[in-house]
């Protein structure tokens, strides 16, 4: 439990990095596919790992216990692979359009605070300069997170490590995509012809 406190630092660790890649003279696209890459690279594919079996398990008309198979199964049926690519289309995307250089440093221990917070007040104050700088798509992630945990809680009876990662793994990309949506215009980064 008191590894919880740590999270939003271990976020910094995770965000760092793909503000350092955002801040090399990349075109957005190739920019955005190699923040993906790092993305699941620093995270080991955990989270999304999470996503995929949470989806193969909670979508289409089963029973419980099917529920609860289906999530120790390692194949990956449909309802997988569509929440997958829709998934890593949406992160790609607005991974090129967020130009916020504070936004991305601070978006691990933003996550970490909002899905896990653990021991309030020092999981807090980490993430507190994420949470004052960037309040509705930090709310926005709030949500999609508990959407995902109230889900879970009714069709399987509780959470686990695998509707922890796709927890955060939407609130992730609910929360970029609201940045990219909702922040400052794209810069002259896109280059002539681009919106």
């Amino acid at each position: 439990k008191r590894s919880v406190a740590f999270f939003p630092l271990a976020g910094y660790l995770l965000g760092l990095p793909l503000a350092l890649l955002a801040l090399l003279p990349l075109p957005p696209g190739l920019s955005a596919a190699l923040g993906v890459a790092l993305l699941l690279g620093l995270t080991g594919f955990l989270h999304l790992g999470g996503l995929l079996d949470l989806a193969g398990a909670l979508l289409g008309a089963r029973p419980r216990e099917e529920r609860l198979r289906i999530l120790k199964d390692p194949h990956l049926g449909a309802f997988a692979f569509g929440v997958g690519g829709v998934y890593l289309l949406l992160l790609f995307q607005a991974l090129a359009l967020v130009q916020d250089p504070l936004f991305l440093p601070l978006l691990g221990p933003g996550m970490a605070a909002l899905v896990r917070g653990g021991p309030w007040p020092f999981a807090l104050l980490p993430a507190l300069p994420f949470l004052l700088l960037y309040p509705l798509p930090a709310l926005l992630a709030l949500l999609a997170a508990w959407g995902v945990a109230r889900l879970a809680w009714a069709r399987l009876g509780g959470l686990n490590g695998d509707a922890l990662g796709a927890m955060i793994a939407l609130g992730e990309v609910v929360l970029l995509l609201a940045q990219a949506l909702l922040g400052p215009a794209p810069s002259s980064r896109a280059g002539p012809g681009l919106p």
